[in-house]
């Protein structure tokens, strides 16, 4: 929940309605999502010269409720203030925002040094807690629209479709599982949001990730936006198999979960940053299609993260193959959803 604390002059007409619409039309026109402030719906416990010093209202910011207090003073220092702040948020444990009709360059600087966040509605926003410094006619881009999923943020969806871990919804934990930094899984986020495959949050110090659409339909969602895995394929023979350390991949995985007909050859899957490690463990030799004892796919995320099995996971399988040409690896994966997954 993000908690806005908003103080202003003492001015009447600077409060009810008109002060609320204010607020919301500024709001809407800098962050370009929807706002809604009205009358407070909640009591917060507040110390009682906060309740007397300001006055509540309640903001709804792209969804996400909002607790705006209007200061009938202005005549708190920026230390003040910053105590204030401190205050109520130790009260709601949310992010508090200070807002005031205008600010002086020095008082700004002030309260910038203390780390508190602060809007001038109609001139400066200033939320770093949010990732967020708009000033003056600076403006937050719209997000941009995805064409197909990296790697990472379909490694993200799979992970949640898996249901591998019901608790990874934060970069954090996502990125120990997947193996990438908290970083990228926040720009996977941005991605899943921008593809309106998610939404997230600000709960504390992190981002969560949340997936409102039933699993099958967000599959189907999804589908025209999935990629294959599979980077390249290279054929191999060597002194050691690989079986006991790589996941079985490609067809020989698609035949061992259904009754499809197995390969001549098994394949295996292996991220491509290790590619170079593993073929010096088992001495492999890259050779030609005739001469190989089987074929490694590298992959452009890691096989083992999204399976605890001796085979590659089920969707991944269904992003290479899914729309095959030959109808009855088609059918196959197909199949695999109905078995593995739903």
């Amino acid at each position: 929940m993000l908690v806005c604390i908003l103080m202003l002059e003492n001015d009447s007409q600077m409060f009810g309605q008109a002060f609320a619409d204010t607020l919301e039309r500024y709001l809407g026109e800098t962050l370009h999502v929807s706002v809604k402030v009205g009358s407070i719906q909640r009591t917060i416990s507040v110390p009682f010269f906060l309740e007397r010093a300001y006055r509540f209202y309640e903001a709804w910011i792209a969804g996400i409720r909002c607790i705006v207090m209007a200061a009938r003073e202005n005549s708190a220092t920026p230390g003040d203030i910053a105590k204030h702040v401190m205050r109520v948020r130790s009260a709601v444990d949310d992010i508090v925002i200070f807002a005031t009709p205008s600010l002086s360059a020095h008082n700004r600087g002030r309260l910038i040094a203390q780390g508190v966040p602060f809007i001038v509605p109609g001139n400066q926003l200033y939320l770093p807690e949010l990732a967020m410094d708009l000033r003056e006619h600076f403006r937050l881009p719209r997000l941009q629209a995805v064409d197909s999923l990296s790697p990472v943020a379909q490694a993200v969806l799979f992970l949640h479709l898996l249901k591998l871990d019901e608790f990874a919804i934060m970069p954090s934990v996502i990125a120990e599982r997947l193996h990438y930094s908290p970083m990228s899984i926040g720009r996977a986020f941005d991605e899943l949001v921008s593809a309106r495959l998610a939404t997230t949050e600000k709960r504390g110090k992190e981002r969560h990730i949340q997936f409102d659409i039933q699993r099958q339909e967000l599959l189907e969602t999804a589908r025209p936006l999935l990629r294959s895995p599979v980077r390249s394929v290279k054929c191999a023979r060597g002194g050691a198999h690989p079986t006991s350390e790589l996941k079985l991949a490609g067809q020989a995985a698609l035949a061992r979960l259904t009754d499809l007909t197995p390969p001549r050859k098994e394949t295996f899957a292996i991220a491509a940053s290790d590619w170079k490690t593993v073929s010096k463990i088992f001495d492999l030799t890259e050779v030609n299609e005739f001469e190989a004892d089987f074929t490694v796919e590298i992959w452009s995320y890691n096989p083992s993260s999204l399976s605890d099995r001796a085979v590659v996971d089920p969707l991944s399988l269904y992003a290479q193959f899914w729309d095959h040409r030959d109808e009855r690896i088609a059918m196959a994966v197909e199949r695999l959803l109905e078995d593995e997954i739903w």
